[in-house]
């Protein structure tokens, strides 16, 4: 299983979000996002609120199944799904 790490970034403040890094385990993940989380100058990155977040990748390529239903028929086929 790959696991990414997301900077959340303020939608208000708009500070950017963005991929911290993928790693094939969920508890390295979750360790390296839980350390960003407790760092105040992470946290606090471009002037607004922070935060790292995991999020377990289904299988490499694809797209999280949630999303599909914004595809068309023909695109939920193509074998790189």
């Amino acid at each position: 299983m790959t696991c990414i790490i997301m900077n959340i970034g303020c939608i208000e403040c708009g500070v950017s979000s963005n991929l911290v890094g993928a790693f094939d385990s969920l508890e390295e993940a979750n360790r390296i996002a839980k350390m960003f989380n407790d760092n105040g100058e992470a946290a606090w990155r471009g002037g607004g609120q922070n935060i790292y977040q995991v999020f377990e990748l289904p299988k490499l390529p694809g797209i999280n199944a949630e999303y599909l239903i914004y595809l068309s028929e023909e695109e939920r086929n193509n074998d790189m799904l």
